[in-house]
């Protein structure tokens, strides 16, 4: 796990030891990421620089720090991420002659792009967000895994552009002051995070999910997709064995949980009391005999606090267990500048318990595993229930889902208030599902478990896990999104999805194999930020908005601000969720680079 950085000019605009400059100074403020080592490497020609900071996981020797080169020095790679079947990758190359001078993922990953190219990409089993440098062809080739574990930002300058892990960083470039997009402002307040590609700003964009970009040496960019996540026709999933298929899924995540406690540092794992968290160290304790450290996070006080029932599942499990408490005093300190802890906008008040356990496991080990992706794959969510049934129309059951499923602030006030921005959204995320939602052989649940894979899983939740784990040096893996596992969610039968009463039930059956039914939850818990706390330190976050009021105000890129303005302000303070993501979002603002503060 590491971060990467970089710059390529198609004209000498900075000059080589000024983009030196620039790119060490964005991988300082990526240090968070890969506090292990760091390195710069740029052409002959100065026309590409790479950086990276390396927090190092597998083969810790530095012969294995990056950026790095393959055998014939025809290409370079600066790599976020883990490539768990790089063994059997790396005996591939072997075979065809390929020599090895490390024990890192990353040589058999560059080795394994200079013989297939491109097609390594979708035989890659693992988390990444990688720049591969040709320099014979001076092309630049820019990829991200499956379903967007890893970031990748890219920023278009006037004579190139730029990369990097996060998007902060990118905000320190020379001459650089992207716009604010009125449009993904709008996003995040329907949705408390931005659509891929894009981002908050005009001209930063990030690299989609099972992607990757290709830039040549005259500047012309093209995407390709190597990856698309689909839900197979329901004839086809409805004739498979329902025994067959849960044996298969039990031995798939097995494959996928052994792979990813693998590393040369100590490895731990996330356990709440839900389905998905539960069955991953179940498996890793009774089925692969590994007593991996489980750790959990709750709130002082709050009533629904996982903390209790996770530790039961550890001690059934034998496994060890430590939980983490979030204090009132934890938030009062965190709480006044959360927002600048965020590297882009995300209103999602599970970050806070999130960042709080990120730190508990990275007091102990390096590497922890989660059940991230358990729901979106198969099923978990409560507003997962039938839509409407009188609106027949895809385009309207999308805005339905939307605007009564995943609320933050109403939709009818947004529409009211931005109306243009209101119509943009439609015709974006509509065009961009509108195939799923015609498909008459998905029933509502499997149109909404695609929309998520599409939107919500990779825009709030790898996001949220990334960032708040990133920032206390903490590498997060998932089973869900091994190509075996994934493979299986698209065959999943309807049946094994949701049985009318309970959801996940695949999940559920094999989780019943390694614990018995007092241990398994009947519903899905929340992880956020209770509300109790809005309420008990109500003068906290009525000061914290009030905060946010007066930089929002100067700062919100909209026609007739004012008015528009007092209308969000308003609709912010009805519901919590707004009120989280009004409030982190003027902290945003404030922890920006000046320039950036207002609309350009």
């Amino acid at each position: 796990m590491c971060g990467v950085a970089g710059l390529v000019e198609f004209k000498s605009t900075f000059g080589k030891e000024r983009v030196n400059h620039i790119v060490s100074g964005m991988c300082e403020l990526l240090q968070h990421r890969g506090p292990d080592a760091n390195g710069i490497w740029a052409s002959d020609n100065g026309e590409c620089t790479l950086g990276h900071t390396r927090l190092a996981i597998i083969d810790l020797d530095k012969r294995s720090n990056q950026p790095m080169r393959d055998a014939s020095n025809r290409y370079v790679v600066a790599f976020n991420g883990e490539i768990y079947n790089f063994q059997l990758l790396k005996k591939l190359l072997k075979d065809k002659g390929i020599n090895f001078h490390t024990n890192s993922d990353t040589e058999v990953l560059i080795e394994g792009f200079s013989q297939w190219g491109p097609k390594l990409f979708n035989l890659l089993d693992g988390m990444f967000a990688l720049v591969i440098y040709d320099t014979l062809h001076k092309t630049v080739y820019l990829a991200r895994d499956r379903m967007g574990e890893k970031p990748l930002y890219i920023a278009c300058l006037q004579d190139g552009f730029a990369f990097c892990s996060e998007l902060k960083p990118l905000l320190t470039i020379p001459d650089f002051s992207p716009t604010v997009s009125s449009s993904s402002l709008f996003e995040f307040f329907s949705l408390r995070y931005v659509l891929d590609p894009n981002t908050i700003f005009e001209q930063i964009i990030c690299v989609q999910p099972g992607t990757y970009t290709v830039v040549s040496s005259d500047g012309q960019r093209s995407e390709r997709n190597y990856y698309s996540y689909d839900i197979q026709d329901s004839a086809s999933r409805e004739t498979q064995n329902m025994g067959e298929f849960v044996d298969e899924l039990d031995s798939a995540l097995s494959c996928a949980v052994q792979t990813r406690l693998v590393a040369d540092v100590p490895v731990g794992a996330f356990l709440s009391s839900g389905i998905d968290s539960s069955l991953v160290c179940a498996i890793a304790a009774k089925k692969l005999h590994s007593k991996v450290r489980c750790f959990s996070a709750g709130f002082v006080g709050g009533k629904d606090n996982e903390t209790p029932a996770a530790q039961a599942i550890a001690q059934h499990l034998g496994l060890p267990f430590e939980e983490y408490l979030v204090s009132a005093d934890d938030l009062i300190q965190t709480a006044s500048h959360f927002g600048g802890i965020l590297d882009e906008p995300n209103g999602d008040r599970s970050c806070v318990p999130t960042y709080f356990l990120s730190r508990l496991i990275k007091s102990q080990v390096t590497v922890a595993v989660s059940g991230d992706g358990g729901d979106e794959l198969f099923g978990g969510y409560g507003r997962y229930g039938p839509l409407n049934q009188n609106i027949k129309n895809p385009r309207n059951s999308i805005n339905q889902y939307f605007s009564e499923r995943l609320p933050v602030f109403p939709m009818a006030s947004l529409q009211k208030n931005l109306p243009e921005q209101y119509h943009q959204f439609n015709r974006r995320v509509c065009s961009r599902f509108v195939s799923a939602f015609a498909r008459d052989d998905l029933a509502d649940i499997e149109k909404m478990r695609l929309l998520d894979a599409y939107s919500y899983l990779p825009g709030a939740v790898l996001a949220k896990v990334d960032r708040m784990s990133m920032r206390h040096s903490l590498e997060v893996r998932t089973p869900f999104f091994s190509p075996e596992v994934l493979n299986l969610s698209r065959k999943l039968p309807l049946s094994l999805c949701t049985d009318g009463k309970l959801l996940k039930v695949a999940l559920r059956e094999v989780l019943h194999r390694y614990l018995p039914q007092q241990h398994i939850r009947p519903v899905k818990q929340g992880f956020g930020m209770p509300g109790s706390f809005f309420s008990n330190y109500s003068k906290l976050f009525n000061n914290l908005a009030n905060q946010a009021d007066e930089v929002l105000s100067q700062w919100l890129p909209v026609e007739n601000t004012p008015n528009v303005f007092e209308q969000l302000r308003i609709a912010a303070r009805d519901n919590i969720n707004s009120y989280w993501a009004w409030i982190v979002l003027g902290q945003w603002v404030v922890s920006l680079p000046s320039s950036s503060h207002r609309q350009q």
